[in-house]
């Protein structure tokens, strides 16, 4: 009898063991397909450029993989709660709101439950470099999403309506600068009507029809 329940309690360790290392894993591969994609989809860059911003961002992701697996493990989050986080999906669970709230203290962009604006400017320099557009409006982003929370004194719930706004914001803020920035290309582009054709004309009344 004591054999059977010894082998069934190692039997389970090892499930437990194999759930942990998936889970972790598969944390892994979603921060690579995060940082990748980070990489190269804000603004068109040189194949050469593309790859020194990818090797400057994987020399940081063991860090972050760091505060996401013990993060996970601290607030026993599930592996929706993580990807939820990577994917910019707004949280449901109170793990996965814990969970963002232990990353953002982890990074510093929370300190004594509240949000650290300087920390969270410098954390997006990484991503969007010195571009000073992007950088003032993401400025105002931050002061309107700190408003948003001022009420919110549960740090988890806290944590996860900022980090929400944030994504919102953003999301609004560089589809509003790459809009802005391509109509000043066809601007440019229109300059000078009198070297325009029939063809040219519909071409460019396409991409506008596009924007």
């Amino acid at each position: 009898m004591k054999i059977k329940t010894r082998r069934t309690r190692e039997k389970a360790r090892a499930k437990m063991n194999n759930s942990s290392t998936n889970l972790f894993a598969s944390v892994l591969f979603l921060l690579f397909s995060f940082a990748f994609y980070m990489t190269i989809s804000f603004t068109p860059l040189t194949k050469e450029e593309q790859m020194e911003r990818y090797n400057k961002m994987t020399e940081d992701v063991e860090p972050f993989r760091k505060n996401l697996t013990e993060c996970a493990r601290q607030v026993k989050a599930s592996m929706a709660d993580v990807e939820h986080f990577l994917k910019r999906i707004p949280q449901s669970s109170l793990q996965g709101k814990c969970f963002v709230a232990c990353i953002l203290k982890r990074n510093s962009i929370i300190k004594n439950n509240k949000i650290s604006k300087e920390h969270l400017l410098e954390a997006n320099k990484a991503v969007y470099g010195a571009d000073s557009e992007v950088l003032d409006r993401l400025t105002i982003a931050i002061g309107e999403c700190t408003k948003a929370v001022e009420e919110i004194f549960e740090v988890c719930e806290y944590a996860s309506v900022f980090n929400d706004c944030m994504h919102i914001k953003m999301e609004h803020v560089l589809q509003q600068v790459t809009m802005e920035r391509r109509m000043e290309a066809i601007s440019k582009m229109t300059s000078n009507p009198d070297e325009w054709g029939q063809d040219e004309d519909e071409i460019l009344k396409l991409v506008k029809d596009e924007l």
